[in-house]
């Protein structure tokens, strides 16, 4: 897991996104001395069912157990709101929020695009960042693509098979396709591609996407060209029901070897990879979409559109340009003067006066913005387990999530009551978070109450009932209170959305010291789990549950509150 937020960075104009666990019982949630590598179990039979009740079934289930630690407090879901003019049309969005311009009409010829903070990268195998995969999906192109309804169709598959057991794709790629350069592309550059991206040197975030292909002899991902380089065959682990809509995700996107290899910087004398992205700061790198980067002037960085793209008859907008930047007011201002027709980064005081005129959109997002908590920290260390659970628990139910997404955020966000958001189950039908019988009272409502005063209530019985609020005022008693460290991104909204917690939660007794850092150090400070909790946002790379409990794994990149990072003793029940 890495598609991120670094926080909440003006939302999603800055997105970035366990050994044997005995100890985390939880008695209040009905789940007791379940081990983490039973949730690993659980995971990959979720990925080896191919009956889709059986299969919702063990989603629930695995969310009931990830839910039932109490570490994961999720706070609001995403939407993302944003400023178009009226010349401009045909602008569509993935489930991620990614934008695609290259179905757009502009009455010029021409976007410009205001999108938010710089990309993080324009390499397919490590963009992270809303914004970094909104170039990549206009410069570069795969096996399928987003459709505006949110579908997938081929995009350089012309056809497709699937074997009988669902274990063997093979594609037929179209005739005649061509990098940006001139250049054939082929069924191999899919080869290279993906094994590059499976390979540890890269260090993309989204190796682990990859390990449902099996691998070959010397361990490499069973995948192959055939002789004339137009058919790719791919053999998968287990059945995928979501294995096309993975293929239309860019880290899946071919990208040249040789543009890739020969970048100065890439690699060291001995061929040791030094910097995997390096290519990409090569003016006019090799792309395969609509779009390719012709160089930047007067902070715009350009684009021009594509001849060799095979869908380019298709494609009307001649030149794209993006902006970036993260001062939300200068951004609005070059909207109002005419510099950009696309604003992704809406100053949030403004929304509710913009949100009734006709330029104004908002868009569904498939994201949470959450806290985690590091599950070994000290601060619980002496309790008991379920004791610490119902802590965790106590302090996630006094957080007024409405409050933050009316004063701080106001982008349309919603409250979340869970970490997984309503999606599909990669089997075609609904998926809802804490449906039927997965969540505390089985009524579908998922894992907190939207009502803040009914949350608060809650967390005041349980302090009560853990003898930490002796005279019953609702506060934890002075000798029971503590400090926990929380780490977040130094933007302003993640900043006010750190006050507003530490507001709450010292109502509640618990004092919080806030560490609000630069990119660079969220990425090194999380990286060595610096932080009793931590401030994220994450976004699902395809449409189902399993896109976000597939990284709460033992040591998966996304299992930031460290479950079954330790065996715990349980017969002391301590951690």
């Amino acid at each position: 897991m890495k598609l991120f937020l670094r926080g909440a960075a003006a939302l999603l104009s800055t997105l970035f996104i366990i050994s044997a666990f005995a100890g985390c019982s939880d008695r209040v949630r009905g789940i007791d001395g379940i081990a983490w590598n039973e949730y690993d179990e659980l995971i990959a039979s979720v990925k080896a069912e191919s009956d889709p009740d059986a299969r919702e079934e063990l989603l629930h289930k695995a969310e009931d157990m990830l839910m039932g630690t109490e570490c994961v407090a999720p706070l609001f879901g995403y939407r993302d709101a944003y400023l178009m003019k009226g010349s401009l049309t045909g602008v569509y969005q993935t489930h991620y929020g990614a934008k695609f311009f290259m179905h757009a009409s502009s009455a010029s010829g021409a976007v410009t695009a205001h999108l938010g903070a710089a990309p993080d990268s324009t390499d397919p195998a490590l963009a992270t960042t809303t914004v970094a995969l909104t170039v990549v999906e206009n410069t570069f192109s795969g096996l399928f693509a987003h459709t505006a309804d949110g579908s997938v169709t081929p995009m350089l598959a012309a056809s497709y098979d699937v074997s009988r057991d669902g274990k063997k794709y093979t594609f037929v790629l179209r005739e005649g396709l061509l990098w940006s350069d001139g250049s054939a592309l082929g069924a191999s550059d899919f080869v290279y591609s993906w094994r590059r991206v499976a390979d540890s040197s890269t260090k993309s975030p989204y190796r682990y996407l990859f390990d449902l292909i099996a691998r070959d002899e010397e361990g490499k991902l069973d995948i192959s060209a055939d002789e004339t380089n137009t058919v790719l065959t791919v053999k998968l682990t287990d059945p995928c029901s979501y294995f096309t809509e993975l293929c239309a995700f860019p880290a899946f996107y071919p990208v040249k070897e040789s543009c890739v290899e020969s970048a100065p910087g890439y690699a060291d004398i001995y061929d040791n990879v030094i910097d995997p992205d390096a290519w990409t700061l090569v003016a006019n790198y090799v792309t395969s979409g609509a779009f390719t980067f012709t160089g930047s002037a007067d902070g715009k960085y350009n684009y021009a559109k594509n001849p060799n793209y095979y869908g380019a008859d298709a494609v009307t907008v001649s030149n794209l340009s993006f902006v970036y930047g993260e001062d939300a007011n200068a951004a609005y201002a070059m909207y109002q003067e005419g510099a950009v027709d696309y604003l992704g980064l809406i100053p949030p005081e403004l929304h509710d006066e913009l949100a009734s005129g006709g330029e104004y959109h908002v868009d569904d997002v498939n994201g949470t913005y959450y806290l985690s908590y590091n599950f070994n920290c000290s601060a619980f260390r002496d309790m008991k387990a379920e004791d610490a659970a119902m802590l965790r628990r106590a302090m996630s139910l006094y957080v007024d999530r409405e409050n933050i997404i009316s004063t701080v955020t106001k982008n349309g966000e919603h409250v979340s009551t869970s970490i997984v958001p309503d999606m599909t189950a990669g089997t075609g039908g609904q998926y809802r978070s804490g449906e039927d019988a997965s969540d505390k009272d089985g009524a579908g409502t998922g894992y907190f109450s939207t009502s803040t005063e009914e949350n608060r209530e809650e967390a005041k019985r349980i302090i009560k009932e853990l003898g930490m609020d002796g005279d019953g005022d609702g506060v934890i008693d002075r000798e029971y209170r503590f400090t926990l460290l929380y780490l977040t991104s130094d933007s302003a909204t993640d900043i006010a959305i750190a006050q507003a917690v530490s507001q709450d939660l010292a109502e509640l007794g618990v004092m919080l010291k806030v560490s609000a850092v630069e990119s660079r150090v969220f990425e090194f400070e999380s990286g060595i789990h610096n932080y009793d909790i931590i401030a994220l946002g994450s976004v699902s790379y395809y449409n189902d549950a399993l896109s976000v409990l597939e990284r709460w794994t033992t040591g998966a990149d996304g299992n930031y509150a460290r479950l079954g990072s330790v065996v715990i003793d349980e017969d002391a029940n301590a951690y």
